[in-house]
């Protein structure tokens, strides 16, 4: 997964992540609501060695003090501590029950000693603090003169050097910091849970899942729309959303092979339900649309959809010519459309496999290839033999996957039976590729933008704007050169009543 398709992810799930962000936080608020009240204070002290009177004795001193702080580190939350603190402060209760509120640091710079205590009140747990210092001293000389009651003063100290205050507030339960972690864990949650659902899923949602499991180019990505989900699957013209979609498919289609275009073409699927019917019956029309006589063959007889698409009779039909009782272009009928015709599939037989795998039914399609270009509409490849037979001795075959419900190892299933028959797979239709929602991932957010056709608007408007920029220049310099102009033709005028007036002046004089 790509940063991208993170990015993606995350915008299509924003509610969801959203969500579990918040009940993250409200369910670690909920759990530290039962965490009792406790207080937190600190004292801190400096640890000394003796008297030093010369240098060398105060390095010595030093050192030992630091031994010492770190042995006073470690006693600090031992249990005989606990119970000099008790005998101190005369509590009632076991030293075990304090022995875990204690804990120590050493500042090795300083050789000083910073003690915490915890309490369930102020109070407590500033007398707990402050007893601490002095209980582990006693301790610590205890353990090393072997005396309970030692007679000798301790060679070392500890210097109070700052007492513990009353805390001001409790440091737990921390309400602020229970959200965050609560906030994130929640976050890390979803984010675990998606990344690693689409990572195992197997379901074909971009055109590169196509392409790496067929083997073969996608000719069209169909967008989802509700046009398509109706009766008539979008062939009276209202094709939505999807009408560039087909249009873009029949072009597509068109130059798949120039030198030798497809005259008799097979659209099926992997399993039912995918679309294959919709596809055929709006690619029939389109091309049909394009001038191309087309033949839109009805060839599931299993679960013939043509007939109730194109709202046609379809009680007499291909099962008929092919059983010999009727001519087969006795039974072809009009859609109602320019240069598109139908072959209904007739009466449901018991045997359809073994119809259209018939030598006759490959006789019908060659004579029809040359009047018509052939589209069959077949039955899903999976399920049954039928598409795989018809493919057979067609030009090749169209598959359509449903972007989302078709599986990858369905898609590589399909390519294996048309190669096993020795047909051709002229390219995949990605069918019901959502545009919006969790699904819309692998299509950049799908086909808005070409509602309205913002892009050539704004194309227009460019070229609108820049023509009448132009033409404001050019009037702009049309009126320069005129107002030159006209200064040029007034000078000349002034000039020459100048020397008109003169020689007449000079006449004048001359005559006098």
């Amino acid at each position: 997964m790509t940063f991208g398709d993170f990015v993606r992810l995350s915008r299509a799930y924003v509610w969801v992540l959203v969500g579990c962000t918040i009940l993250g936080a409200l369910l670690m608020i909920g759990k530290t609501t039962r965490d009792p009240v406790l207080y937190s204070a600190t004292s801190s002290g400096l640890v000394r060695v003796g008297q030093a009177t010369t240098a060398g004795e105060e390095q010595g001193n030093a050192q030992l003090a630091e031994d010492k702080a770190n042995l006073y580190a470690f006693l600090v939350s031992k249990t005989p501590v606990a119970e000099q603190v008790v005998e101190d402060l005369d509590l009632a209760i076991p030293p075990s029950a304090i022995a875990g509120r204690f804990s120590a640091s050493v500042d090795a710079d300083v050789n000083s000693l910073t003690v915490s205590a915890i309490g369930s009140t102020p109070e407590e747990a500033r007398d707990l603090a402050n007893a601490v210092v002095d209980a582990v001293v006693v301790v610590a000389q205890q353990i090393e003169t072997g005396e309970e009651n030692p007679r000798e003063p301790p060679l070392t100290r500890i210097i109070p050097l700052e007492e513990a205050q009353l805390p001001g507030a409790p440091f737990t339960p921390d309400y602020r910091g229970a959200a965050m972690k609560g906030a994130i864990g929640g976050l890390a949650l979803a984010y675990a849970f998606l990344v690693g659902r689409r990572l195992i899923d197997r379901r074909v949602r971009s055109a590169k899942h196509v392409e790496d499991a067929t083997g073969a180019s996608v000719l069209g990505v169909i967008p989802k729309d509700d046009a398509l989900g109706r009766v008539h699957r979008g062939v009276r013209g209202d094709l939505g959303r999807a009408a560039e979609a087909f249009r873009q498919l029949r072009t597509n289609l068109r130059f798949v092979d120039v030198d030798n275009e497809p005259r008799r073409i097979v659209v099926t699927s992997a399993l039912a339900g995918e679309g294959k019917s919709t596809v055929s019956s709006n690619i029939a029309r389109l091309v049909a649309q394009a001038g191309t006589p087309v033949l839109l063959i009805d060839a599931d007889l299993r679960r013939p959809m043509i007939a109730t698409t194109f709202e046609v009779d379809g009680a007499v039909g291909l099962t008929q010519a092919l059983a010999g009782d009727v001519d087969v272009r006795d039974v072809i009928v009009e859609s109602g459309m320019a240069n598109l015709s139908l072959l209904p599939a007739g009466r449901i037989p018991p045997n359809p496999s073994e119809l259209l795998g018939s030598l006759r039914m490959k006789q019908f399609v060659d004579e029809l290839s040359v009047d018509y270009l052939v589209i069959l509409d077949a039955p899903p490849l999976l399920p049954v033999t039928d598409a795989g037979l018809l493919s057979a001795f067609c030009d090749g075959a169209l598959l359509v996957q449903a972007a989302g419900k078709t599986q990858i190892e369905q898609s590589q299933q399909c390519r294996r039976i048309l190669d096993q028959v020795g047909s051709r797979l002229l390219g995949v239709v990605l069918n019901k590729a959502p545009v919006k929602g969790a699904a819309a991932i692998a299509y950049g957010g799908g086909y808005g933008s070409y509602g309205g056709y913002g892009g050539y608007k704004a194309e227009y408007a460019s070229r609108e704007a820049y023509s009448t920029a132009g033409k404001g220049r050019r009037r702009k310099q049309a009126k320069a050169e005129a107002k030159a102009e006209s200064k040029a033709e007034s000078k000349a005028e002034a000039k020459a009543e100048s020397k008109t007036a003169k020689a007449a002046a000079q006449e004048k004089a001359a005559k006098s």
